[in-house]
Formats: structure tokens, sequence, C-alpha cells
């Protein structure tokens, strides 16, 4: 999967770093962490999101071609990354979206201070260990693998052809320098923080954990644990769907959304 194009694109610089921000949408801030394979056939600018927050969607640093920071080793490292991003662009009251390791660092931004976030979503969301399932092994295995294992069903996913398609020798090379930035940031201990279980509580910020019930690479136990550990949060978990919920099950998905997002 890819980074979505999308129309309204331009280049930040935050903490000396420039990296392709996605914005659209008009209305209060939304921010959208995007996974490790980008937004695929879901881009939040042009979503039902957009019609009511100005959506911020960057590209994550060391991701689709551009520059690594030397000092980028850690989610807790990029989770800082962002929150320097948030103050620059003065993002207040936002809602802060993630999916997949995209959901790991929002979780990690809520917990660091989540008194200027509006609410949190984290879509089947890495960052913590299930305790009788497993994470499954992603680095380890070939893309075509990877792409078999997001989905429950693809022929559910709108589009999905130009996601399964043969990337060519440049997206292939993008690919491959994706999941290298990928095991640089959650290798060890294996996309998940041990730590982030114990400050969850302190999260008061309203949250909705949104999750495939058939999720082939992070169990939907993991979902089950963060809505229990954070304070305000409700699971919404939709059935014969995989790791992609905003993609397979996009009906559903915005559905939920649009339920939690119209109660702040």
């Amino acid at each position: 999967m890819t980074l979505a194009k999308t129309a309204n694109q331009s280049t930040v610089t935050v903490s000396g770093h420039e990296i392709e921000m996605h914005k659209g949408g008009s209305g209060p801030p939304l921010l959208f962490l995007h996974g490790g394979g980008g937004f695929g056939t879901f881009d939040p600018t042009s979503s039902p999101l957009a019609d009511k927050f100005t959506v911020y969607a960057p590209s994550h640093p060391g991701f689709f071609g551009s520059a690594r920071p030397d000092w980028l080793y850690t989610i807790n490292d990029l989770s800082h990354f962002y929150k320097d991003m948030v103050q620059q662009l003065g993002l207040d009251d936002y809602v802060l979206v993630g999916h997949s390791v995209g959901g790991w660092i929002a979780a990690e931004m809520a917990a660091m201070d989540h008194h200027n976030i509006k609410a949190l979503v984290l879509i089947d969301a890495a960052g913590v260990r299930p305790v009788n399932g497993e994470i499954a092994e992603v680095f380890m295995v070939s893309g075509d693998t990877r792409l078999k294992m997001a989905f429950h069903d693809p022929a559910q996913v709108p589009n999905y052809d130009s996601i399964s398609a043969d990337p060519g020798p440049e997206g292939a090379a993008v690919m491959h320098g994706n999941m290298e930035m990928l095991s640089r940031l959650c290798w060890r201990p294996y996309l998940h923080n041990p730590s982030l279980t114990r400050y969850l509580d302190g999260v008061k910020t309203p949250a909705l954990v949104v999750w495939g019930k058939q999720d082939a690479i992070i169990p939907v136990e993991c979902g089950e644990i963060y809505a229990k550990l954070l304070p305000n949060a409700t699971l919404k978990s939709i059935d014969n769907c995989g790791h992609n919920p905003q993609m397979e099950k996009p009906e559903e998905f915005n559905a939920a959304m649009a339920a939690f997002l119209g109660e702040l």
C-alpha cells in the first residue's frame, strides 16, 4: 500500500525536518496519522471527515522516500516530533486519529499530554501487547503476504486493484524503504511499548477504539485492552473486517466516526 496522493499537498518543516502534509476540508482541526502502509485507498482529506473538520494528514518522516532523521529511532521520538508539529501549526482542541502504527503514535501523544486533544480515535492500533494472542510477523514476510494479511475480504475494498497492482521497481523500492523505517521504529520491543499501558488511565479525553474483528495483524484483543485502560473509551468492533476498517468497511467505519464525533 502507498500514501494516497491528494490535491492539497504541501511541505512543512518541523524541528529542522521537512515532511509532506496533506490537508483538506474545513472546520475544527483533526490530525490523522497513517499506518506503515500509508493511506491506501483511504484519503482522509476527502473522506466524510473533511465535511466537518480541517484534516491534517502528514507523511511520517523517513517514509515514502523522505529523509530519515538521525535522531528518529523510536515511536516515542516520533510522538515528540508530532507534538512539536501540533504546537508549530497552532492546533488546539484538536481531534487525534491514528491507524495501526499511527494509532500507537496517537496513544503515546495522548499519554504525554492530552489536555489540548479534544478526542482520540485509535483504529486497529499497535502499541499494546495481547495477553493471549500474538501480533503477526510483518517484517519477515513478502509484500504480497502482508497485503493478504491486511484484509479479511479484499472484495469488500473499493478500488482494491489500485493497491494490489504491481508497484514497479520504483514503488517497490519505496515500500521496502517504508518497511526498513518501520522496523527501525518498531522492531524491539515488537510493535508495542511495555510501559504504555501504565499511562493510559491518565488520558481523560473521550476516545473511540475501532477494530476489525478479523484483524490478522493486531488482534482485536488489543482493542479491548485499549478500551479497558482508557477511562472514557468506547470500543466499536466491526465484523467481517481485517486490519483496515476505513478501507474494508467504509460505511460502518464512517458511521461509527460520525456518531462519536457528533457527540463532542
